[in-house]
């Protein structure tokens, strides 16, 4: 491998992700569909119920929450909201990712659609589901799967992850530093 080579490698994100990071992608990519349909049908029960007990939407219950929260029914009910929030919290992360899988050469588009295909379609079941419904080849599909996967994993793990580490980082000294200006 010539110098430049060796540069242009340190450059590359992908090449720093391990085995485990691979695994832990796979496994987040296969409960993806789940945990979307989960919290769907978690959402519509809450509205039936909210339009059941109080013949409410949930959007004027959080309302009402927000001025009075002392019932329990109403702290049970926050409770579960805030535990679909968290789902949706990472949902809305590993779609992040998949974005950025978008611009990766020199086959992104081709990752993309096939990672959409298979993990964010949360219809799709199988390998043969997400090539018959790309109308790709199976030879193309298990050609590009592995390297998708990989892509996914370092937009995920290398960009995505980092970024909201830094923000969240960022926001709390910036709530520090407004404490301290305050004083």
């Amino acid at each position: 491998m010539s110098k430049f080579q060796n540069y242009l490698k340190t450059f590359d994100i992908t090449s720093t992700l391990t085995e485990e990071d691979i695994d832990k992608t796979l496994a987040l990519l296969q409960i993806y569909g789940p945990a979307v349909r989960r919290t769907a049908s978690r959402i519509g029960e809450m509205e039936e119920e909210c339009y059941e007990g109080r013949r409410q939407s949930i959007s004027d219950f959080i309302n009402l929450a927000i001025d009075y929260d002392r019932d329990t029914d109403r702290k049970r009910i926050a409770d579960r909201l805030a535990e679909m929030g968290h789902s949706m919290q990472l949902l809305s992360v590993m779609e992040d990712a998949l974005v950025l899988v978008k611009d990766t050469p020199p086959n992104g588009g081709t990752y993309f659609n096939i990672l959409q295909a298979r993990y964010f379609d949360v219809y799709c079941t199988s390998n043969e589901e997400a090539y018959l419904n790309l109308g790709i080849s199976s030879s193309t599909y298990y050609r590009h799967i592995k390297p998708a996967i990989r892509a996914y994993a370092a937009s995920l793990w290398c960009v995505v992850i980092p970024d909201l580490i830094i923000r969240e980082h960022l926001q709390q000294s910036g709530s520090v530093t407004a404490q301290v200006e305050v004083s």
